[in-house]
C-alpha cells in the first residue's frame, strides 16, 4: 500500500510541530523518519496511523483519501504495549479476535495465521509464555507479530529498538531487514539512531523543526547531504574553515582527512591515538578545534604518527556549507589544498 502525505501541518498551542510536510512512500518500501527529539517525526507517524489529526493537509492511501479505519495500519510502540495477562499466542491473536463478527477469521484461520507468524519471528517454542517471562528482544518481536497479524497495508514502528541494549538492537535491525524483504509490507519507522536508519532503510527522511530536510537513499543522504544539518546529523563530521574570513565552512568526515608530514600550510598537533576497533581514531588540535581523523590499520602502520607530532591536514573531499552568521567574523586558520 502506498502512502502520500500532502502539506501536513500540526501545532500544539503556539508550538508548530509539523510545517507543510509532503512525502510519498511507495508500496513495499522501508522508510526511516530520522531526526532529533522533538523534530515532529513521531507526530507524523501518529497522523499516518490516525491517532492524531492534522491541522491541515491530507493522508492518502493508494492515492485516495481513506478514512482512518480503512488504512489497514499496524502500529508498534517503543515499549511494546503487550497485554501482560495474555500469552504470546493470545497477544498475537488479539487483533484478529477483536474484529467484528462479520470480518473475524475462524478460530482455525486465527490459529494458522498466529502459528505462521510465530515461525517468522522464531518464537514458536515460547507461545504459551507471558510477556513478563520474555526478554526485551523477544517482546519486541511479539509486538511486531501482533501488528502483522491483521495483515496491515502499512506497518508503523515508533522507535522500535530504543528500549533495548546495543547487542539486541543490532540483532533486531538485521532481523527486521530480512523479514521486511520476506513480507513486503510498506513500513515506516521512527528513529533518532543514524546507524539504525543507514543500515535498515530503503530511503531516509531527515527531519528537523517539523520540516523535511532531505529524502534519499542511505548513500545519498550520507555522501551528498543537502545542508549542514543533514551532514552533521548523519555521522561524525569535522567543521573546518575553507578560507580566512570566508563565509563557508568545510565539512569533512573523519576518513576524508589526509595527514601529511612536512607539507606547506598550518599544522595540527596529534593529541590522542586510539587503536582499538576496526579503524584507528586520531584526534588533532588546530587552533582550539579538535579534528577527528580515521585511518585503516594499514595506513596507520605506514604513517606511524606519534602523540605530540604535527601534521598538515589535506581534504579528500570538497563539501562546503555557508558559515552561520554568528561565526562568520571569527578569525580562521587556513586549510591547505583549498582556494
Amino acid at each position: 500500500m502506498s502512502i502520500t502525505l500532502r502539506n501536513i501541518s500540526k501545532a500544539y498551542g503556539s508550538a508548530k510541530v509539523l510545517d507543510n510536510v509532503s512525502l510519498s512512500v511507495e508500496s513495499g518500501e522501508l522508510v526511516a523518519l530520522l531526526g532529533p527529539s522533538g523534530c515532529g517525526k513521531t507526530t507524523l507517524l501518529r497522523i499516518i496511523a490516525g491517532l492524531e489529526s492534522p491541522d491541515s493537509g491530507q493522508v492518502l492511501t493508494e492515492g485516495m483519501d481513506a478514512a482512518t479505519g480503512a488504512r489497514r495500519v499496524g502500529f508498534v510502540f517503543q515499549h511494546y504495549a503487550l497485554f501482560r495477562h495474555m500469552s504470546v499466542f493470545e497477544n498475537i491473536a488479539f487483533g484478529l479476535r477483536a474484529q467484528p463478527r462479520k470480518t473475524r477469521p475462524s478460530d482455525a484461520e486465527i490459529r494458522s495465521r498466529v502459528e505462521r507468524l510465530l515461525e517468522i519471528i522464531q518464537l514458536e517454542w515460547i507461545s504459551k509464555r507471558f510477556p513478563d517471562q520474555l526478554s526485551g528482544g523477544q517482546r519486541q518481536r511479539v509486538a511486531l507479530a501482533r501488528a502483522l497479524a491483521i495483515e496491515p497495508g502499512v506497518l508503523l514502528l515508533d522507535e522500535p529498538f530504543g528500549a533495548l541494549d546495543s547487542r539486541v538492537r543490532i540483532a533486531l535491525r538485521r532481523w527486521l531487514r530480512q523479514r521486511h524483504a520476506q513480507l513486503g509490507v510498506t513500513t515506516l519507522f521512527v528513529t533518532h539512531d543514524q546507524e539504525e536508519a543507514l543500515e535498515v532503510a530503503d530511503r531516509i527522511v531527515v527531519m528537523n523543526h517539523g520540516v523535511i530536510q532531505q529524502v534519499g537513499t542511505p548513500a545519498d543522504v550520507y555522501h551528498h547531504p543537502h545542508n549542514a544539518f543533514v551532514c552533521q546529523f548523519l555521522g561524525s563530521v569535522n567543521i573546518l574553515p575553507s578560507n580566512p574570513g570566508g563565509n563557508e565552512e568545510l565539512y569533512l568526515r573523519p576518513h576524508e582527512v589526509q595527514l601529511v608530514r612536512n607539507a606547506d600550510g598550518e599544522s595540527a598537533e596529534v593529541m590522542l591515538i586510539q587503536t582499538a576497533g576496526p579503524v584507528v581514531r586520531i584526534e588533532l588540535s588546530l587552533q582550539e578545534r579538535i579534528v577527528e581523523v580515521s585511518l585503516s590499520h594499514d595506513a596507520y602502520a605506514a604513517l606511524q604518527p606519534q602523540v605530540g607530532e604535527r601534521f598538515v591536514m589535506l581534504p579528500r573531499h570538497d563539501r562546503r556549507f555557508e558559515t552561520p552568521a554568528a561565526d562568520a567574523a571569527t578569525p580562521q586558520p587556513k586549510i591547505p589544498g583549498l582556494p
